[in-house]
């Protein structure tokens, strides 16, 4: 006769952790967490590569196409990164302003120190006017065409000439801050005065030559200033575009192919068919897809402007209304940049532009 047995056992609750929270975690109960915590838990911890990618359930929202840049020629460019100020040994009041630029064509240099910036309503171009004629006039100097030249405010010097570089004026007096209240040097954000304007303008005959803007701050140091670069922005064909920061960049322009490297010859002067456009990339580290890491960046994603991201990665974040990668930033937009490598080097913006 066949006997059956039952055995009491005590159930055992599950309790663990979820997949990627730390060692040690107190646990919570699965059934403690709603989808939405379950999913975000599991985006930001389980997989944090993931984590910019948007969710399923999630109603898409509208993002607008994929933009193509265009290359604007600036011939004038003031290297922000060599903007210093430095103060007089002999008189402590005043200050020498120097930079370093680049012009392929002849150009001028104005220093507005204090002045009010105006916009025309129609073209959208910039005017400036002292805001105290009595005090520090418009400094002007007027340069040829080169490369890698200096400004400096260099007072009772001589002038220098350089190889490839000439002035054509007297050196410029020092700035004397002395004769200005400290408010109005340092910029109110908002406001239309500006503490420093240095303009490179094109040497032409036209109404509005091409130029670039260079909007400036005193910031004070002890008993000594310094200053700080604002914004830049250009004039070309009655055009103003503000300039911004593109964060990548520079990788991309390294990993850009070459103009004239389209094809290759095969040892019997036959045209190698085989090699593909990818082959012929040869990416540097760092610059690469921060997705797919297998294709070049070309690719910004705005408002963040992190550049790093291919073609084909930034489509299907477009599609999938998504954050940005490296800032988590909501995608508003993405910006193509075609970068070729020269071999000469041509002052060139490729950015979003601000009317």
């Amino acid at each position: 006769m066949g006997h059956t047995a039952s055995v009491n056992r005590q159930r055992r609750v599950t309790t663990g952790t979820l997949y990627g929270e730390p060692a040690g975690a107190t646990a919570a109960p699965r059934g403690s967490y709603t989808p939405a915590q379950l999913q975000a838990l599991y985006l930001s911890r389980g997989r944090p590569d993931m984590a910019f990618m948007s969710t399923q359930n999630q109603v898409p929202i509208d993002v607008p196409e994929m933009q193509q840049t265009c290359t604007v020629k600036n011939h004038v460019n003031l290297k922000k990164a060599s903007l210093k100020l430095q103060q007089s040994a002999s008189h402590a009041e005043q200050y020498a302003l120097s930079f370093q630029f680049d012009a392929t064509k002849a150009c001028r240099i104005k220093i507005f120190l204090v002045a009010n910036e105006t916009i025309d309503a129609d073209t959208g171009s910039s005017s400036f006017t002292l805001a105290h004629q009595d005090k520090t006039p418009v400094l002007l100097q007027e340069f040829t065409a080169g490369l890698g030249q200096n400004f400096t405010l260099t007072d009772d010097e001589a002038p220098k000439e350089e190889e490839g570089q000439q002035n054509l004026q007297r050196p410029l007096p020092l700035l004397d801050l002395s004769a200005y209240r400290d408010d109005e040097l340092i910029y109110r954000p908002g406001a239309m005065q500006l503490p420093l304007i240095v303009v490179l303008e094109v040497a032409s005959e036209r109404k509005h030559p091409q130029s670039q803007s260079t909007f400036c701050t005193f910031v004070k140091k002890g008993e000594s200033w310094d200053v700080k670069m604002l914004k830049q922005k250009i004039l070309v064909d009655g055009m103003t575009y503000e300039l911004q920061e593109i964060y990548g960049i520079d990788g991309s322009v390294a990993a850009a192919p070459k103009g004239g490297d389209r094809t290759s010859e095969a040892g019997d002067g036959q045209t190698d068919t085989t090699k593909t456009a990818k082959d012929e990339i040869d990416i540097p580290e760092g610059a690469e897809c921060i997705i797919c890491l297998s294709e070049p960046r070309n690719t910004t994603i705005l408002p963040c402007r992190h550049m790093c991201l291919c073609s084909e990665c930034a489509e299907a974040l477009r599609k999938s209304s998504s954050t940005c990668p490296i800032c988590r930033t909501r995608v508003e937009a993405l910006l193509q940049i075609r970068v070729e490598a020269k071999e000469t080097e041509t002052t060139e913006v490729e950015d979003d532009s601000k009317q």
